[in-house]
């Protein structure tokens, strides 16, 4: 299923498009692995996920200060399905979604009745690695690594 998001700023009125494969879970919100980065001091780095179930796209809410579909307040860890043409709102943004193309699921589904080749089973397992070792963004990464230098230095002088 490609899905568009026309992306709106609230406080610039600015708009961008996004169009995305949903193929697989995708989750937007500050964190730079996201398709559509966003910049707000209300927003979480994991704010909302799109995925499609049972052919069906759905909109979670991961966030702590909120998601809307159409006006309505999606509660922590709520789904809800979307449709074409309707919006999901997060502070300072607006985002109108456009289902293209809904034969994909179908075709998805025949896909996965196929046997997998070893080579293809190994990348699917890295996935979930690969998506883990996104959570952090390099400047967290960065400070971590110097907090965990700090206190290796502080308890080697103090163990002499």
């Amino acid at each position: 299923m490609q899905v568009k998001l026309v992306v709106t700023n609230k406080a610039s009125k600015e708009s961008s498009n996004c169009d995305l494969l949903m193929d697989q879970k995708i989750t937007i919100g500050r964190h730079l692995g996201s398709p559509v980065v966003l910049q707000g001091d209300r927003l979480s780095r994991h704010h909302f996920s799109l995925m499609v179930i049972d052919g069906a796209l759905t909109v979670e809410d991961l966030s702590s200060n909120g998601t809307w579909l159409n006006g309505a307040l999606l509660k922590e860890q709520m789904s809800a399905q979307v449709k074409s043409a309707d919006i999901i709102e997060i502070p300072g943004y607006e985002m109108q979604v456009m289902i293209q193309n809904t034969d994909a699921p179908q075709k998805l589904q025949a896909e996965e009745a196929l046997p997998v080749s070893s080579k293809e089973s190994e990348s699917t397992w890295k996935r979930p690695l690969i998506a883990r070792s996104r959570i952090l963004e390099p400047r967290e990464v960065a400070l971590l690594l110097f907090a965990v230098a700090s206190f290796a230095l502080i308890s080697f002088f103090l163990n002499r």
